[in-house]
C-alpha cells in the first residue's frame, strides 16, 4: 500500500501522455494542410498584385504610343506631301501649309512629353518609357539629317518607318503586358473580360493610329508605285474596320457604348469619311491643303475620342484587377484566420487534455491551501466525478463563510438596507451568526435614529420645528452662494411679532407656545414650496425668498405676511379663548450677483440678516404692523449713526464730553436741593452737539453703558469739588440718568460703587433715574435697583405716566422719587391737572417725593403749588448750565422763587 500513491502517479502521467499523442497527430496534420492553403492563397494574392500593376504598365505604355502615333502624322505629312528641304529647320517657314502642319506637330511634341512624364511614374513601365524616350529622341534628331539635300530627303522619307517601328515596339509591349496580366489573372472571368476588352481596344487604336500615315504615303508614292503603297493603307484600314466591329460586337457594355459615341463624334467621321473615299475612289492625287490640314486635325481629335474608349475599358481592366486582388486577399486573410483559429483551438484543446486530468486536482488542492489561511477563494468543480466532489464540499463551505462576510461588511459599512443582511445563512453556526448580526443591526438602527434625531434637534426649532437660527444662516449662506453663480438676488423678511409679551404676560407661556407654532403654521402655509421659514428665537422669524424679481414684491409678500399672522389666534383650552397678535416686516435684498463671490462683495449671511433685522426694528419705531426696507436712505442713515458711533468713542476717549447740571428747585422753600447731570458733547469745530443727536446713537450701542460711568464718575467728582468751594453749590445731590442697557448690565452695581468711592461722596446724594418701560419690562431691573437702595442710592421714576406703572405697582417699586413727565406739565385739560393731583396724593401715601419737569411758566407753578407738588425743574427757574455756573444758577432759582412768591395769583 506504500507505493499505491506512486502507482497513480504513473498511470497519470500514461494517460497524459497518450491523450497528448492522440490530439497532436491530427493537430500536426491541419497544421500542414492548412499552411499549403495559406501559401497557395499567398501566391494568388501576389499574382492578383502582379496583374494589377501589368494593367497599369500596359496602360501607361499605350497611351505613349498613341501619343508618339499622333505625333507622327503632321512630320510625316509635311515630309510626304510637301517634299520641303528644312535643312534641319521647321518646315514650311513661308508656307500656309507648312506653318499649319508644324503647328500641329509642335501640339502634338508637346502632348507627348506630358504623357511620357505621366508614365514614367509608374515603375513597371518606367524603363520602356525611357528606352522608347531615347528612340524618339532619335527619331526626331533624323530629320533633315545629312550633308546634302539627298541625304536629307532620304533620311525625312524615312521618318514614318522609324515611328512605325517605335509604334509598333510599344504596342508589342503593350501585349506583352496584358498577356502576363492574364496569365496572372490564373482563370478569373471577370479580368479575362476586362483584359479582351482592354487588347481589343489597344488593338484598334493602334491601327486607327497608322490608316492616315499610309495613307499619306500612299498619296506621296512616286510613280509606278502606286500599288505597292496603295495596299499597307488598305490592310490597316481593312484592319481598323475589322477591329472596331469586334470591339461593337464582343466588348463589354460600357466599351461598346463608348467607342459608338467615338465613332459618331465630328473628328472620327471626318477621318473616316477622308479614307473611305480614297480607299473607294482608288484616286493618287493629295487632297487640298485645306483637307490635309483638316485631315490633320481630326485625327487628334479621333485619337482623343478613341483614347477615352482605351481609357475607360483601361479602368475596367483595373478595377477587374483590383477587385480580383481584393478577393484574393479576403480568402487569404480567411484562410489565415481560419488556419488560425483551428491552431488555436487544436493548441487549446491539446493543453485542456493534457491538463484536464491533473490540473483540477492541483486547483483543488491550491484552493484547499488558500482557505486554510482564511482566504475564501472560488473552489472550480471540475475533473473526474470524485474530484468533483469534493470540490462542490469545499465550494459550499466557502459560500457559507462568504455569506457570513459578507453581513459583516455591510455591518461595517453601515448599509443596514442591504438585502444580503436578510438571508439566513445555512447550517447551525450561520443560524447562530445570522441571529447575531440581526442583534447588531437592532442595536446600530436605534443608535443612527437616535443620531439623525439629535441632528434634527440641532438644527430645528423645537418648539415649531422650523429651522433655528444656526441652519437659517446655513441656508442664507448657500442661497448667496447660488446667487453668486446665478446673478440673482436673494430676499429676507424678518418678521418680529407685536403684542407677544403681553400675551405671554397675560395669558401665560402655555399660551405663547400655542401662538408661536400657529404663527409657524401659518406661515409654512403662506410661503411657496421653495421658501425658507426659520424662527430665531423668541418672537422673531424669517422667511427667505429666492430668486428676487421686485423689491416692490417683497413688499406686498411682507404685508401678506402681516395679514396672517395678525389674524385672531385660537388658544387651547377654550374655544372662545383667543389671541391677536401683529408683526413688524423688515426686507433685506442681496446686492450679491455674478461675477463677485459673497465674501468678495461683502455680503455674507449674518449681513443680510443684520439688514433686515434693522428694516424690521424701523418698522417697530415706526408704529409697528408694517413693512420696512433696508434701503438706501436707511443705509445711509446707518453709516451717519456709525459715523457718530465712532466720533462719540473718540469723543470718550479724547475728553470731549461735559456735563450741564439743571437745578431742582423746592416749592415749598425756593432752595435747591439737587440737580439733575445732563451730558453734552463739546465737539472741536462745532461746538455742543444736542443730547437728542447723539443719545440715541449710544442708547443703541453699548457706548451708552460707558456713558453712563463716565456721567456716574464726572458728576460724583464734580460734588466733591462743590462741596470743597464751598458756597451754593455746597451739599447738592445729583440726579444721573440710567440707560436700560446700563440697568441690565451685571456691572450696575460695580459702577455706581467705585464712582462713590473714588468721589468719596455719600451714597444717599446720589440718585439714579431709570425710565418706566425699561423697570416694567425687565423682571431683573427689580433686584438689581433693589441692591443699589440698599447701598443708599435714591432711585427715581423718569417720566412717570408714559409707560404701564399703575398706582397699585408703587406700593412695591423699589423706587425713592417720581418725576413726572412734562407731557402732563404743559397740559392746560382740567383732567390733566387732576391726574397730577392724583399722581402726588398716591406718591405721598408711598412716601415717594415727586418732581415735576418742564416748568417754563407761572401758571404752571401755581397749578403744582394747588396740587401740593414737592419740587420742580425747568426753563422757568433754570436752563442746564455748566458747572462754572451752577453756584449763580443755584442762587438765581432762589431769586425767581422770591419773585414768584410777591406775584399776585392770576385770577
Amino acid at each position: 500500500m506504500a507505493d499505491l500513491p506512486e502507482q497513480r502517479e504513473r498511470r497519470s502521467t500514461s494517460l497524459r501522455t497518450r491523450l497528448l499523442v492522440l490530439v497532436l497527430v491530427p493537430v500536426v496534420g491541419l497544421s500542414v494542410f492548412a499552411s499549403i492553403l495559406v501559401v497557395h492563397r499567398f501566391e494568388r494574392v501576389r499574382a492578383a498584385q502582379d496583374a494589377v500593376h501589368q494593367v497599369r504598365a500596359a496602360v501607361a505604355l499605350d497611351a505613349v504610343r498613341a501619343r508618339i502615333a499622333e505625333e507622327a502624322i503632321p512630320l510625316v505629312s509635311s515630309v510626304e506631301l510637301l517634299d520641303l528641304d528644312t535643312g534641319g529647320q521647321a518646315p514650311g517657314d513661308g508656307d500656309a501649309l507648312a506653318a499649319d502642319l508644324r503647328d500641329l506637330f509642335g501640339q502634338a511634341t508637346a502632348r507627348t512629353d506630358a504623357t511620357v512624364a505621366q508614365a514614367t511614374a509608374d515603375p513597371l513601365a518606367r524603363p520602356q518609357v525611357l528606352a522608347a524616350t531615347e528612340r524618339l529622341a532619335a527619331v526626331r534628331a533624323s530629320w533633315g539629317a545629312g550633308d546634302t539635300a539627298s541625304e536629307r530627303e532620304t533620311s525625312n522619307r524615312q521618318l514614318f518607318d522609324k515611328y512605325r517601328y517605335l509604334v509598333d515596339g510599344l504596342s508589342e509591349a503593350v501585349d506583352a503586358h496584358l498577356a502576363t496580366a492574364e496569365v496572372e489573372g490564373g482563370g478569373d472571368t471577370g479580368l479575362e473580360h476586362a483584359l479582351a476588352d482592354l487588347r481589343r481596344t489597344a488593338r484598334a487604336t493602334t491601327l486607327a493610329g497608322e490608316e492616315v500615315p499610309y495613307y499619306l504615303g500612299f498619296l506621296s508614292a512616286p510613280a509606278g508605285a502606286e500599288g505597292a503603297s496603295r495596299q499597307p493603307f488598305l490592310r490597316s484600314w481593312a484592319g481598323f474596320q475589322i477591329a472596331s466591329e469586334d470591339i461593337t460586337a464582343s466588348g463589354q457594355a460600357r466599351v461598346r457604348s463608348g467607342w459608338t459615341a467615338a465613332l459618331a463624334e465630328e473628328p472620327t467621321q471626318v477621318v473616316d469619311r477622308t479614307l473611305a473615299a480614297a480607299v473607294a475612289s482608288g484616286s493618287h492625287e493629295p487632297p487640298s491643303s485645306a483637307v490635309l490640314v483638316s485631315l490633320s486635325s481630326a485625327v487628334v481629335g479621333r485619337d482623343d475620342a478613341l483614347r477615352s474608349v482605351l481609357d475607360t475599358a483601361a479602368t475596367q481592366a483595373v478595377q477587374a484587377a483590383e477587385t480580383y486582388r481584393a478577393d484574393a486577399y479576403r480568402e487569404l486573410v480567411k484562410y489565415a484566420g481560419a488556419t488560425g483559429l483551428l491552431l488555436l483551438l487544436s493548441v487549446g484543446g491539446t493543453l485542456s487534455t493534457s491538463r484536464s486530468i491533473g490540473a483540477p486536482l492541483d486547483r483543488l488542492a491550491a484552493a484547499a491551501r488558500s482557505i486554510s489561511r482564511g482566504e475564501l477563494v472560488d473552489v472550480a468543480v471540475e475533473g473526474p466525478p470524485e474530484t468533483r466532489v469534493v470540490a462542490r464540499g469545499l465550494g459550499a463551505a466557502v459560500a457559507s463563510l462568504r455569506s457570513v462576510q459578507a453581513q459583516a461588511q455591510a455591518v461595517a459599512d453601515g448599509a443596514f438596507d442591504d438585502e444580503i443582511l436578510r438571508r439566513p445563512v445555512g447550517g447551525p453556526l450561520g443560524g447562530v451568526v445570522h441571529a447575531s448580526v440581526q442583534q447588531i443591526l437592532g442595536v446600530m438602527r436605534d443608535r443612527e435614529l437616535l443620531q439623525e434625531e439629535m441632528a434634527h434637534q440641532a438644527t430645528h426649532d423645537a418648539l415649531t420645528t422650523l429651522p433655528n437660527r444656526g441652519e437659517a444662516l446655513a441656508r442664507i449662506d448657500r442661497a448667496l452662494r447660488r446667487a453668486h453663480r446665478t446673478g440673482e438676488r436673494v430676499g429676507l423678511l424678518f418678521l418680529d411679532l407685536d403684542q407677544f409679551k403681553a400675551v405671554n404676560d397675560s395669558l401665560g407661556h402655555v399660551a405663547g407656545d400655542a401662538v408661536l407654532r400657529t404663527v409657524a403654521h401659518r406661515l409654512r402655509q403662506r410661503v411657496r414650496g421653495v421658501d425658507v421659514v426659520a424662527r430665531l428665537g423668541g418672537d422673531e422669524f424669517v422667511v427667505l425668498v429666492e430668486p428676487v424679481q421686485d423689491v416692490e414684491g417683497l413688499v406686498e409678500f411682507g404685508q401678506a405676511l402681516i395679514d396672517t399672522v395678525s389674524a385672531p389666534v385660537p388658544l387651547p383650552g377654550s374655544a372662545e379663548s383667543q389671541a391677536v397678535i401683529g408683526a413688524s416686516v423688515g426686507v433685506a435684498v442681496s446686492r450679491v450677483g455674478a461675477g463677485a463671490g459673497p465674501a468678495e462683495s461683502g455680503e455674507a449671511a449674518d449681513t443680510l440678516l443684520q439688514e433686515a433685522h434693522t428694516a424690521a426694528s424701523r418698522a417697530k419705531d415706526a408704529g409697528r404692523g408694517r413693512v420696512e426696507v433696508y434701503d438706501d436712505d436707511l443705509r445711509q442713515t446707518l453709516a451717519a449713526q456709525a459715523a457718530l458711533e465712532d466720533g462719540l468713542r473718540r469723543a470718550l476717549a479724547e475728553d470731549e464730553l461735559v456735563l450741564h447740571y439743571q437745578p431742582v428747585t423746592d416749592l415749598r422753600t425756593g432752595l435747591v436741593g439737587s440737580v439733575e447731570a445732563l451730558v453734552r458733547w463739546q465737539k472741536p469745530g462745532e461746538g455742543l452737539v444736542p443730547p437728542g443727536v447723539f443719545i440715541p446713537v449710544a442708547e443703541n450701542s453699548d457706548l451708552i453703558c460707558d456713558l453712563g460711568r463716565w456721567a456716574l464718575r464726572t458728576s460724583l467728582a464734580q460734588l466733591a469739588q462743590f462741596d470743597a468751594s464751598g458756597g451754593p453749590g455746597a451739599g447738592l445731590r445729583v440726579a444721573v440718568n440710567v440707560s436700560g442697557r446700563h440697568l441690565r448690565s451685571p456691572r450696575l452695581v460695580d459702577d455706581v460703587r467705585c464712582a462713590l468711592e473714588a468721589s468719596g461722596t455719600a451714597p444717599d446724594r446720589l440718585a439714579l433715574e431709570i425710565t418706566e418701560t425699561v423697570m416694567v419690562e425687565d423682571d431683573a431691573a427689580w433686584a438689581r435697583l433693589e441692591e443699589l437702595r440698599a447701598i443708599g442710592v435714591q432711585i427715581a421714576i423718569d417720566d412717570f405716566g408714559t409707560g404701564y406703572t399703575s398706582f397699585g405697582q408703587l406700593a412695591r417699586v423699589p423706587v425713592d422719587v417720581l418725576k413726572i413727565d412734562r407731557s402732563f406739565v404743559d397740559s392746560e385739560d382740567p383732567r390733566t391737572v387732576e391726574l397730577v393731583r392724583l399722581v402726588v396724593g398716591a406718591a405721598r401715601s408711598f412716601g415717594l417725593r415727586v418732581v415735576a419737569e418742564g416748568v417754563e411758566q407761572v401758571s404752571q407753578v401755581r397749578a403744582l403749588q394747588a396740587v401740593g407738588c414737592d419740587t420742580v425743574q425747568g426753563y422757568y427757574f433754570s436752563r442746564p448750565v455748566a458747572a462754572d455756573r451752577l453756584p449763580a444758577a443755584v442762587t438765581g432759582c432762589h431769586e425767581v422763587f422770591e419773585e414768584t412768591c410777591r406775584l399776585e395769583p392770576a385770577g
